[in-house]
C-alpha cells in the first residue's frame, strides 16, 4: 500500500494528538499533511467526509497575511472542529488497518457447504445406489 499515504496521516495525527488549540492544530494538520491528498486513496469510510473537510478548508475568504484554511478554521465551531479532527484520527486507524489486513494471510473465499446430515445418515443405507454412495462419501470426506 501506499507508505507516502501512511507517513502523511500519521504526521497530521501526531500534530492532532500535541499541545495547544485545536483548531491551531488542524489548521497545520491539514495545511501541512492533508490538504494534498487524493480523495481515492482514503480508506473508502471517510472519502466523503474527507470531500466535506476539503470544502469546509476553503470556504471563507482570506484576510491579508492569513490563509483561506486558516481563515476558514476561524469560522469553524467547536464541534465542527472536533469532528474533522477526529475524522483525521480515524482516516489514519482505517488505513492502517487496511494495511494489517492486505498483509494478512488469504483464507478460502468461498464458505465450503456443510453436507446434510441426512445425507451423512443415508451413507449406511443398504438402498443407496453405488453412484449416489460414492457422491455422498466424497462431500462428506470434502466438508
Amino acid at each position: 500500500m501506499n507508505s507516502a499515504l501512511t507517513r502523511k496521516l500519521e504526521a497530521a495525527v501526531t500534530i492532532l494528538t500535541g499541545h495547544g488549540a485545536l483548531k491551531d492544530r488542524l489548521a497545520l494538520a491539514y495545511s501541512k499533511y492533508l490538504e494534498h491528498l487524493e480523495q481515492q486513496e482514503l480508506p473508502e469510510a471517510t472519502q466523503r467526509e474527507f470531500a466535506e473537510l476539503s470544502l469546509a478548508m476553503h470556504r471563507a475568504r482570506a484576510l491579508p497575511g492569513d490563509t483561506i484554511v486558516r481563515a476558514s478554521i476561524r469560522k469553524l465551531s467547536n464541534e465542527e472542529t472536533q469532528r474533522y479532527a477526529s475524522l483525521a484520527v480515524r482516516m489514519y486507524g482505517l488505513h492502517m488497518a487496511d494495511l494489517a489486513a492486505a498483509q494478512a494471510p488469504i483464507h478460502s473465499v468461498t464458505p465450503r457447504s456443510p453436507t446434510p446430515l441426512a445425507a451423512l445418515l443415508a451413507l449406511d443405507s443398504p438402498s443407496m445406489s453405488a453412484g449416489t454412495h460414492r457422491k455422498l462419501t466424497s462431500r462428506a470426506q470434502r466438508a
